[in-house]
């Protein structure tokens, strides 16, 4: 506070107070003309609708009664007028309004001194501390709205990287809403995604009416939308641009009705990006304004919000492949279990079995030797047989780990021999039909094998069947598998009934071989007329080029 010397205080007070009670009388004018004058001179208040004049005499009224209150005391009494209910208010706006302000106060305060006879040098003083005034009144305004902007700055960029984060649907949607309401200041906020040729509400907000915005996400609704239509949601979509107005009665947008006299603006959202969409914001009615600078605002909030939107995408579908991913590791695992569970088998069966029977031999053979030699040499030819026995065991295992005619002579010839080699052992009839397998990756090659020999495993063990024909070919891209047989068939509806059962695990095993690399397995049977079952696997898989 700036006081004026004691002297002046003691000349200024007694004899202003004439002279202000002629300006209180005249307050009424002096408003009205201050606010004329405001219209006239400042865009933005002659753009506010007319239920905005009441606020701007109320402001301006304000304005002369601290200005006549610091004549009265003889000092600057610096009460700060709040601009802070006028929407849309720009710093040069408020200078503008305090210089006419204060223009048209000086004026008729020059009137009044004048005709209650001050003399020269009091309407100097009087002028001075107007002066006076009016400079702390711009430079305390100056810094409240810097202040303020910087504040409004903080908490629009605190919002943009709330939503440039959120990897939640539903809160992201949520908060889109929200932050244009609460942070941006807006009454209604809905945004509107594009799906199948339509808007579709995913999240709205009236900051005044919480009913609001749920009412019209509970009516689910959904508005067509088409780039011929004229109507300002499609023109601000297709265009896209952002479309402002003010609404006149019952106007509709979508379908929204926006409070009459209220402005709204339409502001397309990541309109080259896959997941596109329509905000809608309505100001407070009447006394909301969109401005230039508004429009910026909402250009970068629809940026963020379009980025988020395609981040959101991303998430949801890397979040889709590592449940892939998670499923084929857990099947890679059970897999590998299971294989070590089955070699165990294996070797248990035959080659423990074997060399059991060996042992026992070599036992015989060493008791014969004392008693009966020529007993003995049947005994140590048995030894020998089984011992050669558990090595064809050995190799057969060792072959299925890894076949190693797969390396040295490729798929076909594996193929042809392990064909071979299945009709002579179990007298089924095996006719092979290779075509093209000179392209096919080794990692697919060896799927391929594997899933060869579970099927022809399964026509051994449960088809009865009397022949059994490969095929084996690429197109486009692929390798399809099929191996087709004359058994007694079955019916694949029965399928997972059974398999919960422990039955048909074959399946299971061949299915998820061909689901690791991208494949899948169709299986085609009728019970009493054999079984097709056919596998496409990719050529190019996650591992190879």
């Amino acid at each position: 506070m700036i006081k004026l010397t004691d002297s002046e205080v003691d000349v200024l007070a007694p004899m202003f107070s004439s002279a202000l009670d002629l300006l209180r009388d005249r307050l009424d004018e002096i408003v009205d003309e201050i606010s004329r004058d405001l219209l006239d001179t400042i865009p933005l208040f002659a753009h506010m609708p007319v239920e905005f004049h009441a606020l701007l005499r109320e402001t301006s009224r304000n304005f002369c009664e601290a200005l006549f209150k610091s004549l009265g005391e003889g000092e600057i009494t610096y009460d700060i007028i709040n601009w802070g209910d006028i929407p849309g208010v720009e710093l040069g706006d408020i200078l503008r309004a305090f210089k006419v302000g204060s223009e048209v106060a000086w004026k008729w305060i020059r009137q009044t001194l004048e005709e209650a006879g001050y003399p020269p040098e009091e309407t100097v003083k009087a002028a001075e501390m107007i002066w006076q005034y009016y400079f702390f009144e711009i430079n305390s305004a100056s810094r409240t709205f810097v202040k303020q902007r910087q504040e409004a700055v903080n908490e629009f960029n605190s919002l943009l990287n709330r939503i440039r984060v959120i990897q939640n649907r539903e809160e992201l949607m949520r908060e889109i809403a929200e932050g244009a309401c609460t942070s941006l200041g807006y009454r209604r906020a809905v945004l509107f995604l594009f799906e199948h040729e339509m808007l579709i509400p995913l999240s709205a907000m009236d900051r005044l009416d919480p009913a609001w915005g749920e009412k019209i996400l509970e009516e689910k609704r959904r508005y067509p939308i088409s780039p011929l239509a004229a109507t300002p949601e499609s023109r601000a979509f297709y265009e896209p641009a952002i479309k402002v107005a003010r609404a006149e009665l019952r106007e509709s947008i979508a379908f929204l009705t926006p409070q009459q006299g209220a402005f709204y603006a339409l502001v397309p959202v990541n309109p080259a990006g896959s997941t596109r969409g329509l905000l809608y914001i309505e100001t407070d009615s009447p006394r909301g304004v969109i401005r230039d600078r508004d429009l910026e605002i909402l250009n970068s909030y629809a940026d963020t919000v379009g980025m988020a939107l395609e981040n959101l995408q991303l998430y949801r579908e890397v979040e889709a492949k590592r449940r892939v991913m998670d499923q084929l590791m857990s099947r890679v695992n059970r897999a590998h279990e299971e294989e070590r569970a089955r070699i165990a088998r294996e070797l248990h069966d035959s080659v423990a079995q074997t060399l059991l029977k060996v042992i026992y031999s070599a036992g015989f053979a060493l008791d014969f030797l004392k008693e009966d030699p020529r007993f003995a040499v049947e005994e140590i030819e048995e030894v020998q047989q089984r011992a050669k026995d558990c090595l064809r065991e050995l190799r057969v295992i060792m072959s299925n780990l890894r076949p190693t005619p797969l390396d040295i002579l490729g798929l076909k010839e594996t193929i042809l021999r392990y064909a071979e080699q299945y009709e002579e052992e179990y007298a089924i009839s095996t006719s092979v039909d290779l075509k093209g397998l000179d392209s096919i990756p080794p990692s697919v090659e060896l799927t391929v094998f594997r899933i060869l020999q579970e099927e022809l495993a399964n026509v051994r063990k449960h088809s009865n069947a009397d022949t059994v024909k490969i095929s084996l070919e690429t197109s486009q891209g692929d390798v399809i598998l099929t191996v087709e047989d004359d058994g007694v068939g079955f019916d694949p509806k029965m399928l997972p009934l059974e398999q919960d059962g422990g039955e048909h695990m074959g399946l299971v095993a061949m299915r998820e071989r061909a689901e690791l690399l991208g494949g899948n397995l169709n299986i085609a049977s009728q019970p009493g007329e054999g079984t097709r079952i056919t596998v496409s696997l990719p050529m190019i898989t996650g591992g190879e080029g």
